[in-house]
């Protein structure tokens, strides 16, 4: 059987990449194919994510520094991605939350689109994304955006199947494009993300990429007026500079910059809580912290209302502004959660053979009903 698989890009090695890693695991590396705009992974990425697979790209791949500048170049993303002719394969999935399925292929292909999100900066987070750029409040920047959203429709009406990343998005999959879905939630890695036997130490941990929407310089300001509360930051991104500078003269936060996985599951297992103030879909990272036994600390909505248990795997707390986490810390300050096997307990709702098990099913089900009359 002939599969082609389709990433939007492959860039950092995040949660949605962890998804395409492993659908990709589950097919013979003979029979699968894979497109993505750019490939920018570093040598262990492309090992543990693409099993050292090649990688069919856009012109993109040319483009120096296409790993840092790429947000740029999203109105143009849907014609490069046009321009991958997917002929002649048996099954085609992809795994988006940009412009992955919007790729030339013939209707009669089964195509199976595993859904992050629809595209955050022309739907759900148009605001914050307009807020943002330097031409947001412009008429140009909203015509673009309104082009964007007119092709998101039409391509999504090209897949014949869409599975969402949780409850949240099986929502918005229907109110942006007017589509039914099934949820499979994503795998996270409960196997390798553990308990440990190693005191717990007094420190939050708030980690992931240094980016706008993640807010982590809103969860800096917090901590700036609790002196007495240590913070630890992981991660890096576009933002670092900003971000840097708010650290100085603050000795209660620390920024380690980026760990690999084996560092950032002790600083995760060392922890009192984690905290996770972005708007997730899902948010992988959160439930990896619950598999090492870690209550969270997590905005309330999305994917979080899915994989935190209030007042027992974690607290949620209501706004994404410095008040509302400071508050959330007081009340884990007053109540802590130190029941670490409960914790994990809850994590392994999510587990990779369950992801493995329930997209194999789904997409072999899809075969039968979609190819039995053909």
């Amino acid at each position: 059987m002939k599969v082609a698989f389709v990433q939007d890009w492959f860039n950092a090695n995040g949660g949605a990449e962890k998804v395409a890693g492993s659908i990709l695991d589950i097919y013979d590396k003979e029979d699968v194919t894979i497109y993505a705009l750019f490939n920018r992974f570093s040598p262990a990425a492309r090992k543990e994510i693409l099993n050292d697979r090649p990688v069919r790209t856009s012109v993109l791949q040319y483009v120096p520094f296409i790993s840092k500048v790429y947000r740029y170049f999203l109105p143009v993303m849907p014609w490069l991605m046009k321009r991958f002719n997917l002929q002649g394969y048996d099954l085609i999935l992809s795994t988006s939350h940009a412009v992955a399925k919007g790729f030339r292929s013939d209707p009669a292909t089964l195509n199976i689109c595993y859904c992050h999100t629809p595209l955050r900066p022309i739907w759900d987070m148009y605001d914050d994304y307009a807020a943002a750029h330097s031409l947001g409040g412009s008429g140009l920047y909203k015509r673009v955006v309104g082009w964007l959203r007119r092709w998101d429709v039409r391509s999504a009406s090209h897949v014949h199947y869409f599975i969402a990343n949780s409850k949240h998005i099986q929502c918005r999959i229907a109110s942006s494009y007017g589509r039914e879905s099934v949820v499979i939630y994503p795998p996270v890695r409960t196997g390798k993300f553990l308990l440990s036997e190693a005191p717990r130490k007094d420190y939050y941990l708030c980690m992931g990429r240094f980016v706008p929407y993640k807010k982590i310089d809103m969860v800096i300001r917090a901590f700036q007026q609790m002196p007495d509360k240590e913070l630890v930051l992981i991660g890096e991104g576009w933002g670092t500079k900003e971000f840097s500078k708010m650290l100085d003269g603050f000795a209660n936060i620390k920024w380690l910059g980026y760990q690999n996985d084996e560092s950032m599951m002790k600083y995760i297992q060392e922890a009192k809580a984690c905290i996770f103030a972005a708007k997730e879909d899902f948010g992988i990272m959160c439930v990896e912290a619950q598999a090492c036994g870690t209550p969270v600390l997590a905005l309330d909505y999305g994917g979080y209302r899915e994989t935190v248990i209030d007042g027992k795997s974690g607290y949620l707390f209501p706004e994404q502004t410095e008040g509302s986490v400071i508050e959330a810390i007081n009340k884990f300050e007053r109540r802590p959660l130190c029941d670490h096997a409960l914790i994990r307990e809850n994590a392994l709702r999510f587990s990779e053979e369950r992801f493995n098990r329930e997209y194999s099913d789904f997409v072999s089900r899809a075969m039968n009903e979609f190819y039995k009359n053909k």
